[in-house]
């Protein structure tokens, strides 16, 4: 008879990412937190398909209205373009000719044949489930696109400083020496400086646009990941199975990259995450001075910038309260997320 102990192990074994994947179920609030993000990139990814207009389309006789603003519109055949006519008031429509009254309170004519129908209706009712921004353009649309941009930057940004952070951090602390002591200095010097004020600096030198927003951000966010990358691989370096590669005759690059690094890799995943959330927000202050992302290009910065004017006189809240309230709901979920992160991937915790 076969005793319990002598007894194959006939199930399947999991890895530390499955165990780490289950306590991150458990954290409720970085779990949902998880899905919003994924969600918000789904529609960064499809907003020419979700938007209900175009962000950029500009009807100054909408300017400034508020959520959930009606109107009547008619699309006005032009050369290589159309035209939308905005209507305060339809007067009569006849077999071939449409009369309305304009927002100029000037009664105009159009000829059916110079307009676009659809179901054989050529006076269209158009929604702004938002409200419009200074310009006429639907901030809806603009919210949505502008997850796009924050996105894109935040996650572009961060690669960046993953890349450098990493090559840095590993170098100093595996090399040690002179290696360490320059990085180190290096490290110092860019976290002397506050870092708002070095990605201005960098973005002034660079200039204004949006691939040198997530480019000045990344040349600003890798400290932290580099210091942290240093002090794991001072510890790791003395570990046996980094002793066996030496002895086994494996360069640096191989025992740096692929057998240190996955082993140091949790508490980067989790510093990346506050990155993150700190690039979002950088790019929103860059784009709220006109340093970062330029207009017509939907930025939720620029989107409070164009609006924060009207808190002065008391109307139109939301031009800023919405790109304020989905800037702190994507920075909230991505520090969640970060929290969740980093107790899941804690090994002192229980499967």
């Amino acid at each position: 008879m076969t005793s319990a102990l002598n007894k194959p192990d006939t199930g399947t074994r999991k890895s530390l990412w499955h165990y780490s994947f289950i306590r991150f179920k458990r954290h409720k609030l970085a779990f949902v937190s998880s899905i919003y993000l994924l969600l918000l990139i789904l529609i960064s990814l499809f907003a020419e398909v979700i938007s209900p207009h175009n962000p950029n389309r500009q009807i100054l006789e909408f300017a400034s209205k508020p959520s959930f603003y009606n109107c009547e519109v008619i699309e006005k055949k032009e050369a290589n373009s159309v035209k939308i006519v905005p209507i305060k008031k339809l007067l009569k429509e006849t077999n071939s000719e449409v009369y309305y009254v304009d927002f100029l309170d000037k009664e105009k004519i159009e000829v059916k044949a110079n307009l676009i129908s659809k179901d054989n209706k050529y006076i269209f009712k158009e929604t702004f489930i938002l409200g419009t921004d200074k310009f006429g353009r639907d901030l809806l649309s603009r919210l949505i696109f502008g997850a796009r941009i924050s996105l894109s930057v935040g996650l572009i940004s961060q690669a960046i400083a993953l890349l450098i952070g990493i090559v840095l951090g590993a170098f100093s602390g595996y090399f040690r020496g002179s290696t360490d002591k320059f990085i180190m200095w290096l490290i110092n010097v860019v976290w002397a400086f506050p870092s708002i004020l070095l990605v201005i600096s960098i973005s002034v030198v660079l200039g204004k646009g949006y691939w040198q927003a997530f480019v000045a951000i990344g040349l600003t966010s890798w400290v932290e990941i580099a210091r942290i990358v240093r002090g794991q691989f001072i510890t790791l370096k003395e570990s046996e199975y980094v002793e066996s590669a030496r002895a086994l005759g494996y360069g640096h690059l191989r025992i740096i990259f692929k057998h240190i690094l996955p082993n140091a890799v949790s508490p980067v995943i989790v510093t990346s995450t506050v990155g993150l959330a700190n690039a979002i927000i950088f790019e929103a202050s860059l784009s709220f001075l006109g340093l970062g992302v330029q207009p017509p290009m939907a930025s939720w910065g620029q989107m409070i910038f164009d609006g924060y004017k009207y808190l002065i006189t008391g109307t139109n809240y939301g031009m800023v309260l919405y790109p304020a309230i989905a800037i702190m709901l994507i920075v909230f979920a991505v520090n969640l997320m970060g929290d969740g992160l980093r107790d899941s991937l804690d090994p002192k915790l229980k499967k």
